[in-house]
């Protein structure tokens, strides 16, 4: 079996509770949400861009370029749109952090007694699941996300999207919700930092997700 893969980078996650942490990068070609919906979606996840480190990997070429790092982000795109199971037992040694739109449910349950760990078909595997709600998610996928990030205002204009009422509600029921800024593709838009601010300042059980990559440059 192979992935296509749309990019490939090594660099410090930007958002939510593993800013800073070094991590390879893993973008799939593909997402059931599409930029029709996403009217503002600043990645780039349609085709294999081979001179962005893209192209198609099976499970154990995508391990090898993991080699020296501790951590791994398979993003989109939808990464669920992927048979995972195949690729993870792969990646059993590493942090595997997966961020989705939550419009593709999932089956990896947390493990008893076991904080961070989830099974993956017949093993246990160190799972971190970041929900950014996107029209047309599951309740039950944002539930069962580690972390949730809401994006002010949404990449889109139409119905569907997550509202500050609805991060207020995940917080609420013991969530790990960000608000993060609308930013442009490599830049920070500081009339949507400076809203999000406001809300935070407003709602201290939210968290602000700065996008700290676009703030030193880097991917």
């Amino acid at each position: 079996m192979t992935y296509q893969v749309a990019e490939t980078f090594r660099s410090v996650q930007g958002e939510g509770v593993h800013t800073g942490t070094l991590m390879q990068f893993v973008r799939f070609v593909g997402c059931s949400v599409g930029k029709t919906i996403c009217t503002h979606c600043d990645t780039d996840f349609k085709s294999m861009y081979t001179w962005k480190g893209g192209g198609e990997f099976s499970p154990e070429g995508i391990a090898d370029m993991c080699k020296g790092v501790h951590d791994v982000c398979l993003t989109g795109g939808e990464p669920f749109n992927q048979e995972l199971v195949e690729l993870l037992p792969w990646l059993g040694h590493l942090n595997v952090h997966i961020e989705t739109s939550g419009t593709v449910p999932f089956d990896f349950t947390p493990v008893r007694n076991m904080p961070g760990y989830r099974t993956v078909g017949d093993s246990d595997q160190k799972l971190w699941i970041t929900c950014s709600p996107k029209p047309g998610y599951f309740l039950d996928v944002v539930s069962d996300a580690d972390e949730i990030k809401v994006i002010v205002p949404g990449l889109g204009d139409g119905p569907g999207w997550p509202t500050l009422d609805d991060a207020l509600r995940w917080a609420g029921k013991g969530k790990i919700v960000y608000l993060q800024p609308r930013n442009g593709k490599n830049d920070v838009n500081i009339e949507n930092l400076q809203l999000v601010l406001q809300l935070v300042q407003e709602n201290p059980e939210l968290r602000l997700s700065p996008q700290l990559h676009k703030f030193i440059k880097v991917r």
